[in-house]
């Protein structure tokens, strides 16, 4: 039987934690109360906790999240009045992990973003690449030790304030505090998948998935959140990305596009998206069609029977398309312009290379110019299975490829796509 020490404390804990669980519970979304949506924002990191670093000793984590973090603040200002926005840093302050619960906490926030940087010992022959977003693992559900030892370890420097209030508490109270966040738990999925799918087929980033992990910073928040890591800045080519405008510009149009997506499903707000790489001018659908690739050999030929394995003429492999077309940025099909096509992107950047570059080891490539940044593509098709198996076999050669999919000149989302071509068949 609890003694009455233990009874004290669950009470004080529900007196406590009732109006959060109001907050949480869905009061705070109703369109037609007068609390604006709000958004806590945290920039790892900070003052004398660089976070990862890089090759170069300036090239910083908490720089990069702060960066980024400032760029997502600037978008939602720009484009919801509806939303309030709330930073944990504005400037490169340190910030213990509890102080920026805390403030999301005490804001009453619907929604906790804490952006950071991935890496690995750069004496590893190992150079990962891509984006993962997190949500809070309950009682050892984790797998990701080594991402939770880093980014936890910055309570060596910290206090302890924050966490002695939770040190000798009952097993009724740990509970108590596990049962709301699981109430949590679900709407942090959902918010990562959307925000995970915007960093790959928005940003163009190698997917490595959400994952669980037991960070301190979702640990003792009261709503849904989520962790990102959108890089590792142990790969130079990725240490690039993310120390440039351009990079963490489009890192963060995908962070802003995901929360106005999610948004609207929880409070039925809709506000203006973004174009997703940072630098692309707004354009119409009948523009973008317009945009022809540039190619040195024979165009791409899309058709409902094509091979879409194409090499050079200095290769035994061979299309079987019949018609040849002028292609767009979408590889226009002859038959229905309509029609989403499905392609394999093998690299991204901002160098103008030549389709028969040797990085490209002899397969037909498609160039696309999108804002600075040019895109490469091969195997285009209208089938989406066909362009996976071709995926499967070209992994061999470009381990980080992965599918697109575009309609009448425009990138979208390649999941709805791959939907919609399971529904047609």
């Amino acid at each position: 039987m609890p003694s009455l020490k233990h009874k004290t404390y669950i009470l004080i804990t529900l007196l406590l934690l009732t109006p959060i669980i109001m907050v949480a519970g869905g009061i705070s979304n109703s369109p037609a109360g007068n609390k604006k949506y709000t958004i806590c924002l945290d920039a790892g990191h900070g003052g004398k906790d660089p976070g990862c670093v890089g090759s170069n000793r300036n090239n910083q984590e908490k720089d990069i999240a702060l960066a980024i973090v400032k760029e997502v603040k600037r978008l939602l200002k720009a484009n919801c009045s509806d939303v309030k926005i709330v930073c944990t840093r504005e400037t490169d302050i340190f910030h213990e992990l509890g102080r920026r619960a805390e403030i999301a906490n005490k804001a009453k926030a619907d929604l906790f973003i804490s952006v950071h940087v991935n890496a690995i010992p750069r004496s590893s022959t190992h150079k990962p690449r891509g984006v993962q977003t997190y949500t809070l693992a309950l009682r050892g559900a984790s797998k990701n030790l080594e991402v939770e030892k880093r980014e936890n370890s910055v309570i060596a420097l910290e206090s302890g304030k924050y966490y002695d209030a939770y040190n000798g508490l009952s097993a009724e109270i740990e509970i108590m505090r596990e049962l709301m966040q699981q109430r949590d738990m679900e709407e942090s999925v959902n918010f990562a998948k959307i925000v995970q799918g915007e960093m790959v087929h928005g940003a163009g980033r190698k997917d490595l998935g959400v994952q669980q992990g037991n960070f301190a910073v979702l640990r003792l928040t009261y709503m849904p959140s989520v962790l990102l890591e959108v890089g590792f800045i142990s790969t130079e080519d990725e240490e690039q990305f993310l120390m440039s405008t351009e990079g963490r510009n489009t890192l963060a149009r995908s962070i802003y596009n995901a929360i106005i997506k999610y948004k609207a499903k929880v409070t039925g707000v809709h506000s203006t998206l973004v174009p997703a790489i940072a630098g692309k001018n707004q354009s119409t659908s009948k523009e973008a069609e317009e945009v022809t690739i540039e190619t040195e050999d024979a165009p791409v030929v899309v058709t409902n029977t094509a091979q879409t394995k194409q090499t050079s003429t200095n290769t035994t492999k061979q299309t079987t398309a019949t018609p040849t077309v002028k292609t767009t940025a979408t590889s226009t099909v002859v038959a229905d312009a309509n029609s989403t096509i499905f392609k394999i992107q093998v690299s991204a950047g901002s160098a103008d290379l030549k389709e028969t570059d040797k990085q490209f080891k002899g397969y037909k490539i498609e160039k696309y110019k999108d804002g600075n940044k040019f895109k490469y593509f091969t195997g285009a098709s209208t089938d989406y299975e066909q362009v996976r198996k071709t995926k499967n076999d070209i992994k061999g050669d470009f381990p980080n490829c992965f599918i697109v999919a575009f309609k009448n000149g425009q990138q979208v989302d390649v999941i709805k796509a791959i939907e919609e071509w399971k529904k047609s068949k």
